[in-house]
């Protein structure tokens, strides 16, 4: 059999195909605890598919045979492409290690994170997850911020997962690894570690396949929701990553994908037909972005701003600031306000000092000269949430003492942009750095528009309304044709989009 597909391949490659071919042998569950052993593998003009137990996005089914929501999707744009293949199901570091080093691995379902982007090629989104820690049932554990986690107790993640690498991103150390999240789950459950960080999409599915009863344990704090891709090494070539990537589009322009999530229980943000009248509508609910944006910021600025005039902030003693700030985060309950010293160290109501500092991050030299910063995007250091800062110095003497400031939760400003914007429309809006400040589809939230193809309908139009103050654009992304207004924001110097898609039409023609 090596010899008659040796000679498949190479006709294909004379033709100029791409054959996508994998391991025969089927892998029992990862959850099971036996090992899968090495997996043999093709090289040259083949992709080896890999996976893990991780339901219902991937798993190992009853026959052995990769299954689930992503897999369908996979499997899915493979009959597209007129290919087939047999998908290995490996513990998830050793898959992670595999596609890191190539060649031409494919690895789903996995967080596009800005530590991974430039380690694979992306293919995408497949879905979404979210990262939930759970306690036993009747601990006691309470947690309202990142901060209160790293003082809990030991925290079970699976080793080089996405999840891992984010704990110690901000500065866990208080972690056991395991080789899956049923093993985690175990773990948990007998008493080894206090925590588990997990997901909601699956973690009852995880406990019952474990044999562990889904109720023994509870979800205590959920920190964020990110997209999932799948993974190409490096080496992979343009072309196959493209054509991945368009049957992808396919998939979801002609509702095969949603067919796929609702089949699992799932559904996908959805826009309805544009009438006649939107080109007309978007002008308004372009206001509404920028107005509503506008006011959430300035409801937290201007406080901020008489606080840091007060004796109080002035004296630099947290214990006199502290009452102040709780105050505003009573009044203001999607917002962690903080106070910082010069040199970094910071305090919030929840946890006093904490154990992070704010110096690396990109708005805080300017506010220590002096001025105010609105609207740098960043992953809260506190809560683990995407956030809108808002900053103002404190000054005594001429000099700047201090750092007053509130990290605006960026998820819970789109559910309020939602609710007011009707209909066919799409809204995002997109920050100084070139990140998506707000997006309907939260999923989008704070990723990187540098990673968009150069050159591609997207990319373009991207680059416009970088280019100009407001304006209309068409470009072409995930398989639809859009239509946008835009404006930028003298506030936080966003760009603010509304988009819909373009009556008769699913192509790009710019």
């Amino acid at each position: 059999m090596r010899g008659a597909g040796y000679f498949i391949a190479v006709m294909l490659a004379v033709l100029g195909l791409a054959l996508v071919c994998g391991c025969s042998t089927q892998w029992p569950a990862a959850e099971t605890g036996k090992s899968p052993g090495t997996a043999p593998h093709s090289t040259g003009a083949g992709l080896r598919i890999i996976t893990e137990d991780f339901p219902p996005f991937n798993y190992a089914g009853a026959d052995g045979k990769a299954a689930g929501q992503s897999t369908e999707v996979v499997e899915g744009i493979l009959a597209r492409l007129n290919q087939t293949a047999s998908i290995e199901v490996l513990p998830w570091s050793e898959g992670y290690r595999l596609a890191l080093a190539g060649p031409r691995v494919v690895l789903y379902s996995t967080v596009r994170s800005e530590d991974r982007e430039q380690l694979f090629r992306w293919v995408g989104p497949v879905a979404a997850n979210d990262y939930t820690l759970y306690a036993r049932k009747g601990s006691g554990l309470q947690l309202t911020t990142l901060e209160s986690a790293k003082k809990a107790g030991l925290i079970g993640v699976v080793r080089d997962d996405a999840r891992h690498q984010f704990l110690l991103a901000n500065g866990f150390g208080n972690l056991l690894t395991c080789g899956s999240d049923a093993a985690c789950l175990k773990n948990l459950t007998a008493g080894t570690t206090d925590l588990w960080l997990g997901s909601s999409v699956n973690a009852a599915d995880i406990a019952r396949a474990a044999g562990v009863d889904p109720n023994a344990v509870v979800p205590v704090y959920t920190i964020r929701t990110v997209p999932l891709y799948i993974a190409f090494s490096r080496d992979t070539p343009d072309s196959v990553v493209a054509a991945w990537q368009d049957a992808l589009d396919a998939m979801k322009r002609d509702g095969t994908y949603d067919a796929i999530l609702e089949k699992y229980g799932m559904t996908s943000p959805a826009l309805a037909a544009a009438p006649a009248s939107a080109e007309a509508q978007a002008g308004l609910a372009l206001e509404v972005v920028a107005a509503e944006t506008d006011r959430q910021l300035k409801v937290v600025l201007r406080p901020l701003e008489v606080l840091a005039a007060t004796t109080e902030a002035q004296s630099g003693e947290w214990q006199q600031i502290r009452p102040l700030l709780a105050v505003l985060d009573e009044k203001e309950p999607e917002i962690r306000s903080w106070y910082a010293l010069p040199d970094g160290p910071y305090y919030t109501v929840p946890d006093n000092l904490t154990s992070a500092s704010l110096k690396d991050r990109s708005y805080f030299p300017a506010v220590l000269a002096g001025r105010e910063s609105v609207g740098t995007v960043v992953v809260s250091k506190s809560t683990g949430r995407n956030a809108a800062i808002v900053a103002v110095p404190v000054m005594k003497g001429g000099a700047v003492t201090g750092v007053l400031g509130a990290s605006v939760y960026l998820d819970t400003l789109t559910d309020t942009l939602r609710e007011k914007i009707p209909g066919p429309f799409m809204f995002y809006a997109i920050d100084t750095e070139n990140k998506f400040a707000l997006h309907s589809d939260k999923e989008q939230i704070f990723r990187n528009l540098a990673t968009i193809t150069p050159g591609s309908s997207f990319g373009m139009a991207i680059e416009r309304i970088h280019g100009a103050d407001s304006g209309t654009v068409e470009y072409e992304d995930g398989g639809i044709h859009y239509v946008a207004r835009f404006r930028s924001d003298p506030l936080t110097g966003w760009r603010f989009v509304v988009a819909w898609p373009k009556a008769g039409s699913t192509t790009a023609s710019t």
